[in-house]
């Protein structure tokens, strides 16, 4: 996809899904990650309405580390002799930084956009195309990152964020 229809920010959005994959340890770009990287992101459309619904970069982080964090010790068991895996956690990201117990990916290879990150930035085109925009925005990557209803609307949904409501709010904005 070219990104020379892209406007400023959201080329950003796009050079730090990169960045957020990399945190995460993933091997490939997801639309999880451009959800990151618009809250990531300085000042602009796409963030202020996903905060709006109370979305935060810290939150959705932590849903997506949750979601891919992979086989986890069972918390339970640790907690029946006095274990806090969460409190574990939680103070280790806050002395050493966030991701810090999250699995880096192995060196020498290369991460590429997945399938789903590829669907969202084409649905995006698509919503601006609908829109008659002369440009892709936040707010675009937003709406097909909505319409493409993989990894990150599952977090929008566990972070208690109705699709439709944001669809409706993000294209009022556009």
């Amino acid at each position: 996809m070219p990104f020379k229809r892209f406007h400023n920010d959201a080329r950003k959005t796009v050079l730090l899904a990169w960045d957020n994959a990399k945190r995460l340890g993933a091997d490939q770009v997801g639309s999880e990650h451009l959800l990151l990287a618009m809250l990531d992101a300085d000042d602009n459309v796409a963030r202020r309405v996903l905060e709006r619904h109370g979305l935060t970069y810290d939150t959705a982080y932590d849903l997506i580390r949750r979601m891919g964090a992979g086989p986890e010790l069972d918390a339970q068991a640790l907690e029946a002799i006095g274990i806090d895996l969460e409190a574990v956690r939680d103070k280790l990201e806050a002395v050493f930084g966030k991701g810090v117990l999250d699995t880096p990916r192995p060196r020498g290879r290369r991460r590429s956009f997945g399938h789903d990150a590829r669907k969202t930035l084409e649905l995006s085109l698509r919503e601006s195309i609908a829109l008659r925009s002369n440009a892709i925005s936040t707010g675009h990557i937003l709406l097909g990152l909505i319409r493409a209803d993989d990894g990150a609307a599952r977090v929008l949904r566990q972070a208690g964020i109705d699709p439709q409501a944001l669809r409706e709010e993000i294209t009022a904005a556009l």
